[in-house]
């Protein structure tokens, strides 16, 4: 009986009009305390509606060797999202547009993209990146992936070991990442998570610094064990730009 309202107390829904299931008081301390840092208050999520940003990236090639690129990411809440890495490669292209397929390969003229009939399943990977994405960055909950969060108690296989400062955030649909935030700061730094291999990756959210209101890390490198497999940092960031659907056109 105590078990069950503790959970109701902690379902709430947030200024940005998502529910978030609290499984326990440390998830929702840990989870608020972090945007409060990310945003300067309480309700600061409630104003972010789309961010912008251009950089350098490095990303695998064929062979898994690291390769430089350019990289261009463009998010429009809720559900449009697009990562263009540009090199000598060609360019990549990863994302959706609502139901729309938009990743794709281009390189010596060609351009391929994904077969027709694995478009749910490209859709939701790209729904998948995203939801990491902005759990991270920003301790946003997407509305295509809905979680749950908790410290204690989720009975759910988690990728990388418990952590004091950490959050499991967890989907009914196979969604899995711990959250973990710096002490001092109160600032999400990591999201450790499991690849299409099972292998255990970890995102890491480093040198953040304010950009209109918004705690934002300058670059986010993500590897497995002690070998990055993606490294993206930037400079320029543009939050809440005045993207439409049409930057998100397929092309």
């Amino acid at each position: 009986m105590a078990a069950a309202a503790l959970c109701t107390i902690v379902a709430v829904v947030s200024a940005t009009a998502q529910e978030i299931f609290y499984r326990d008081a440390r998830a929702k301390d840990l989870f608020e305390t972090g945007r409060i840092a990310i945003f300067g208050g309480p309700g600061g999520i409630a104003r972010l509606r789309s961010f912008a940003l251009k950089g350098k990236s490095r990303i695998p090639a064929s062979d898994g060797a690291l390769v430089d690129a350019d990289v261009d990411l463009r998010v429009l809440l809720p559900d449009h999202y697009l990562r263009i890495d540009s090199g000598s490669f060609g360019r990549r292209l990863t994302g959706y547009a609502g139901r729309t397929v938009l990743s794709a390969v281009e390189s010596g003229g060609k351009r391929s993209v994904p077969d027709a009939r694995d478009a749910a399943a490209v859709v939701r990977a790209a729904q998948t990146e995203l939801a990491r994405l902005v759990l991270g960055v920003a301790a946003y909950v997407s509305q295509e992936v809905p979680l749950k969060l908790g410290t204690k108690g989720t009975r759910v296989a988690m990728p990388g070991p418990a952590d004091p400062l950490g959050i499991e955030a967890y989907s009914d649909d196979g969604f899995a990442a711990r959250l973990i935030f710096d002490g001092p700061s109160h600032l999400p730094v990591k999201v450790v998570y499991w690849d299409s291999d099972r292998r255990v990756l970890t995102m890491a959210l480093m040198d953040r610094q304010p950009v209109s209101g918004v705690n934002f890390p300058r670059r986010i490198v993500t590897t497995a064990g002690d070998r990055v497999v993606d490294e993206m940092s930037f400079g320029e960031i543009v939050i809440n730009p005045p993207l439409s659907k049409a930057d998100f056109a397929a092309k």
